[in-house]
C-alpha cells in the first residue's frame, strides 16, 4: 500500500506480501533465514532441544543404573568372598576348638551327698585312739569301708595321723585319699587342715560342687553329655560311671579365645547349641558360617560379619570413585548444555536481530529508491512544473544522502565488526565539527517541528573526525525520530575538568528509555519493542556504532533516561585519543 502528499512524492509505502515481512503461523514463531544467494525461506527458528537433552541425559541415567547395578554387584560379591572365607577358616577353627574343649574337660568324683550311714566295724575304736601305726594301716586299707556316720574311713584316719605330729608324706597320703580315691563331704575340711599343701585343689574342687549342684538338679544326665544353665552360666555335663565330666563355662570363653587366631579379622565368633549362644559375641551382624563342633550334640560355631565394612571397603571405594566420576560427568554435561543452550540462544536472538535488521534495512532502502525512481520517471516524462522539478532535486538529494548515510552505516558496522575499520586519529577542532553537524540536520528536525538547542564550549582533542560526526549524526537522528512535535533537542560539548576528558551529549524530550532496556540499547541490531518499533524507522545498528567509535577512542557511551523522562547519551574520550584495537 502507498500514500502520497500533494506533489506526488511517496510518503509511505507498505507491502503486506513482502518476503521480508515477519508472522505467525500456528504457535510456531517464523522469520526470514538467508541463502548464500540472498533468496529467503520461511521456517522454524526454535527448534525443541528436548532430543538434545534427552541425547546427553539419557546415556549418564544409563549410566548411572549401571554404575548403581555394578555396585551392588560388587558388593555382594564381596560378601560372597567374605562367606567362603569363614566357611575356609570356620573349619580351621571347629577342628581347633573340637581339640580345646577336650583338653578343657574336667573330671569330678561322685559321692553320697548327705552322707548314707555305714555298719559298725572292729577297726572304729582305732580312730578315736593315737596309735599312729594303727592308724595308718587303717588309712592304707582300701577296704576300710564308711563309718556308722557314712564317711570314708580310710580320711577320718588320716585326719587323726595329721593331728598326732605326721611325717611329710602323711599330706600327700592325705590330699589323695580326699579328692582322688575317698572323697567325700569331709575333703573341703582336709584343704582347710593342709592349708598351702593344697593351695592348687580348692578352685579345681568348688567347680566340681557347683557341677554336682547342677548334675543333682539334671540327674537325666548320661554318658553322652548334656548342656546346662547353672546361675546364669552355661555348663557340660557327662556322666562317666562314678566320676562326673564337665566344661566350666570359663573353659569355653576360653577355648573358643584360643582359636581366635582362625577368625577372620571382620567377624566375631560365638559357639550355639540349639540356637541358644552359649559363649562368645552376642552382636547382631549376619552369620557368615556356621560350623558343627565334634563335642557334644548340636555344637556349632558361628563366624558373624560384625566389621563387614571392612570387606566391603574395596567395594565402596570403587562405588564412591565411580559416583565421583559419575557427579563430574553429570556436572560437565550439565554445564555443557547449559552452555550449549545459552549459545543457542545468543543465537537465536542474533539471528532474530539479523532478520529484523534485514527486514529493517530493506524497508530503509526500499522507501528512499522508490521515491527517487518515481521523482526520477516524472522529470524524465517532463510532465511536472518547473517549480515543482525543484522540489524533486531537492527531494532526490535528500533521499540520496540518506541511502548514503545509511549504507555507510552498515559498511562501516561491517568494517568494524571484522577489524578492518581504520581510525585517522588527527587534531580536530570538536566545537566546529559540532556546529556544523547541527547545521546538518536542522532540516531534518524542521521538518518535524524540532528545535536543535547547543551549549559549545570550546574543545580541541586529537580523534577521527569522520567517525565522532557519524556517532553525533546517529545520536541525533535518534532523537529527533523519538522526540515528539514542538521539544527541544540540547547538544553540548565541553571539558569535563575532574577527569580531564572531553564530553558529547545529546538531549531529547522524547518518550524515554525503559530501565530494562538500558543493558542492551548499544548491541548490534536490537531496537526497542513495542509501540516505537513499528512506528520509527531503523536498523538497529545505530547505537552499536556509536559505542564501538567511542571505544576505539578510549571512551564510552552513558545512557540516562527513563520512561517518560526524555534520554541523554553522553560520549566520553580523551583529548589525546590512541586508535583501540
Amino acid at each position: 500500500m502507498e500514500t502520497t502528499d500533494d506533489t506526488g512524492v511517496i510518503k509511505e509505502r507498505r507491502h503486506s506480501d513482502s518476503p521480508l515481512s515477519t508472522g505467525r503461523q500456528g504457535n510456531e514463531d517464523f522469520r526470514i533465514s538467508w541463502t548464500s544467494h540472498g533468496h529467503g525461506r520461511i521456517g522454524p527458528v526454535r527448534p525443541s532441544l528436548r532430543w538434545l537433552n534427552l541425547a546427553v541425559l539419557l546415556p549418564l541415567m544409563v549410566l548411572g543404573g549401571l554404575a548403581w547395578i555394578g555396585t551392588r554387584a560388587q558388593v555382594r560379591a564381596a560378601w560372597s568372598v567374605a562367606r567362603d572365607q569363614a566357611k575356609t577358616a570356620g573349619g580351621f577353627a571347629a577342628e581347633s576348638l573340637t581339640r580345646e574343649l577336650a583338653a578343657a574337660v574336667e573330671t569330678a568324683p561322685l559321692f553320697a551327698d548327705p552322707p548314707v550311714p555305714g555298719a559298725v566295724a572292729a577297726a572304729d575304736p582305732v580312730l578315736d585312739g593315737t596309735d599312729l601305726t594303727e592308724l595308718r594301716k587303717l588309712r592304707d586299707d582300701p577296704a576300710a569301708g564308711l563309718s556308722p556316720a557314712g564317711l570314708p574311713r580310710r580320711v577320718i584316719a588320716g585326719l587323726r595321723v595329721l593331728e598326732n605330729n605326721p611325717a611329710a608324706e602323711d599330706a600327700g597320703i592325705l590330699l589323695d585319699l580326699s579328692t582322688v580315691d575317698a572323697p567325700s563331704v569331709l575333703t573341703p575340711l582336709v584343704f582347710q587342715q593342709l592349708g598351702d599343701a593344697a593351695a592348687r585343689w580348692p578352685e579345681r574342687w568348688a567347680r566340681g560342687d557347683q557341677a554336682r549342684a547342677l548334675l543333682r538338679q539334671h540327674p537325666e544326665t548320661d554318658a553322652g553329655g548334656k548342656w546346662h544353665v547353672y546361675q546364669n552360666n552355661i555348663w557340660w555335663l557327662a556322666v562317666d560311671g562314678g566320676k562326673l565330666r564337665f566344661l566350666a563355662p570359663t573353659a569355653l570363653q576360653q577355648a573358643l579365645t584360643n582359636s581366635s587366631g582362625f577368625f577372620p579379622k571382620w567377624s566375631e565368633a560365638r559357639l550355639t547349641h540349639d540356637g541358644r549362644v552359649l559363649a562368645g559375641s552376642a552382636t547382631s551382624g549376619e552369620a557368615m558360617a556356621s560350623l558343627p563342633v565334634d563335642f557334644g550334640t548340636n555344637l556349632h560355631l558361628e563366624l558373624v560379619a560384625a566389621r563387614p565394612a571392612m570387606f566391603e571397603a574395596n567395594a565402596r571405594q570403587q562405588a564412591r570413585w565411580t559416583l565421583v566420576l559419575l557427579a563430574v560427568a553429570v556436572a560437565v554435561s550439565v554445564g555443557g548444555l547449559c552452555l550449549i543452550h545459552r549459545a543457542i540462544r545468543r543465537e537465536r536472538r542474533l539471528h532474530a536481530m539479523k532478520s529484523d535488521f534485514v527486514a529493517s534495512v530493506s524497508h530503509e532502502l526500499r522507501a528512499p529508491v522508490a521515491s527517487i525512481r518515481l521523482m526520477a520517471d516524472a522529470l524524465e516524462a517532463q510532465k511536472v512544473a518547473p517549480e515543482t522539478a525543484r522540489e524533486f532535486h531537492r527531494l532526490i538529494a535528500r533521499e540520496s544522502a540518506r541511502l548514503s548515510t545509511l549504507v555507510g552505516n552498515v559498511l562501516d558496522h561491517a568494517r568494524i565488526e571484522q577489524g578492518r575499520r581504520v581510525w585517522q586519529m588527527e587534531p580536530c577542532d570538536l566545537t566546529a565539527l559540532t556546529a556544523d553537524t547541527l547545521r546538518i540536520m536542522e532540516p531534518l528536525a524542521r521538518e518535524k517541528m524540532i528545535t536543535l538547542g547547543s551549549a559549545l564550549k570550546p574543545v580541541e582533542a586529537t580523534v577521527d573526525s569522520g567517525a565522532i560526526q557519524q556517532a553525533l549524526v546517529n545520536l541525533l537522528d535518534n532523537a529527533v525520530k523519538f522526540s515528539p512535535p514542538g521539544s527541544t533537542i540540547e547538544t553540548s560539548i565541553s571539558i569535563n575538568e575532574a577527569t580531564g576528558r572531553w564530553e558529547l551529549s545529546v538531549r531529547d524530550q522524547g518518550p524515554g528509555i525503559p530501565v530494562a532496556e538500558h543493558a542492551r540499547i548499544f548491541e548490534r541490531f536490537h531496537r526497542l519493542g513495542g509501540e516505537l518499533r513499528r512506528e520509527t524507522q531503523g536498523t538497529g545498528i545505530g547505537l552499536s556504532l556509536v559505542k564501538a567509535i567511542a571505544e576505539a577512542h578510549g571512551g564510552s557511551i552513558a545512557l540516562t533516561s527513563a520512561a517518560g523522562q526524555g534520554s541523554a547519551f553522553t560520549l566520553t574520550a580523551s583529548v589525546n585519543a590512541q586508535p583501540q584495537p
